[in-house]
């Protein structure tokens, strides 16, 4: 009863090409289900899965007026929710996608998902569909297993590559872990029906995943900031002579409405180092750390502050060190100037 004859809309569409037409052989999301551990009691468990989608794609999942995400639902029963535009996840420039419903429900909803991002070529990583799962901290060890036991059986049963995100690469206030699932649409189905199965026998996970998501707003915090006098090396001589040209930037940026950040934000990481002037360090870290916490949420960088005593050799500045996507750190440099800004202004 839970079929879904119409599960794969898009295989009959060329640009999908082999994958959707493999993918439409034998994915029927039930058969997914079944095969954890034989028990088919949870199919009508109702779960709340979270997923994060390119900011750029969410217009094929959303569809003219919501019309793709009202028919996605009305075939599978899942409820499909999607952060708002200027809301991504933390270090990302992706979107938020929430799942509820059935395990079944949820994997036919994941499954046209993938098959539309498929034929409007989004969300592929090497010729591949790939899915990033948003996980609790708290709720990852059941998906990991004693010395990476479970994690690699999943990997075995479905032979997807499966990946979860370091526990110390979690930005401050983000509590939320990162698994990315990638092969052919029938194996990243499997793999995810084994999480989903493995996070509906988890205690704490129901709970967990009700919490509202952390979410990084980036109202006016886009390319339109002009980064001259921002270069790689940094320096505390860069950062001021960037702050004129920045605060206009930044001004034509928020004129524009709300930017999106680049889809490569997630690309190789750099790092830079700034010098900031002992004396105003304390307005870099706000009271009990707030300030940088907020930026490195903001930015997705992580920010790194020399000791007390650790200067830039032959000044009073300590160094600053940020490292994340060009973007982020760009985004961080701005933000970072801006508070010295404003904690420099009253003498100046």
């Amino acid at each position: 009863h839970t079929h879904f004859p119409n599960a794969t809309p898009a295989a009959a569409d060329p640009r999908t090409g082999a994958l959707s037409a493999r993918g439409n052989m034998d994915v029927d999301p039930t058969t997914h289900m079944a095969g954890a551990g034989g028990d088919d009691g949870n199919e009508g468990t109702i779960l709340t899965l979270k997923l994060l989608i390119p900011g750029t794609a969410a217009g094929s999942v959303i569809g003219k007026g919501g019309s793709t995400i009202n028919e996605f639902q009305t075939q599978t029963g899942a409820r499909i929710q999607l952060s708002r535009n200027d809301e991504v996840f933390p270090g990302t420039s992706d979107r938020l996608v929430t799942l509820g419903g059935t395990a079944t429900a949820i994997l036919g909803a994941l499954h046209l998902m993938i098959n539309k991002l498929v034929a409007d070529s989004e969300g592929i990583v090497a010729g591949n569909p790939q899915v990033k799962l948003v996980l609790p901290n708290a709720s990852c060890g059941c998906i990991i297993g004693k010395g990476g036991a479970t994690i690699r059986s999943f990997v075995e049963d479905s032979q997807a590559e499966i990946k979860l995100s370091s526990q110390d690469r979690m930005l401050p206030g983000v509590t939320d872990r990162i698994l990315t699932v990638t092969g052919a649409i029938e194996h990243v189905l499997r793999a995810v029906a084994l999480v989903a199965t493995a996070l509906s026998e988890d205690d704490g996970y129901a709970q967990l995943s009700q919490r509202p998501s952390t979410y990084a707003s980036h109202h006016g915090m886009g390319m339109g900031m002009d980064m001259r006098g921002m270069g790689g090396t940094g320096g505390m001589a860069g950062v001021m002579a960037g702050m004129g040209g920045m605060g206009g930037g930044m001004g034509g940026g928020m004129a524009g409405g709300v930017p999106s950040l680049m889809p490569q934000a997630s690309a190789a990481s750099v790092s830079v180092t700034v010098a900031v002037p002992d004396e105003h360090v304390g307005a870099v870290l706000g009271k009990g750390g707030r300030t940088i916490s907020e930026i490195q949420v903001v930015s997705g960088v992580r920010i790194k502050v020399s000791n007390k005593g650790d200067f830039v050799e032959g000044t009073k500045n300590r160094k600053v060190t940020l490292t994340g996507s060009h973007e982020g750190v760009q985004i961080a440099q701005y933000l970072l100037a801006q508070k010295l800004r404003s904690s420099v202004a009253p003498g100046a």
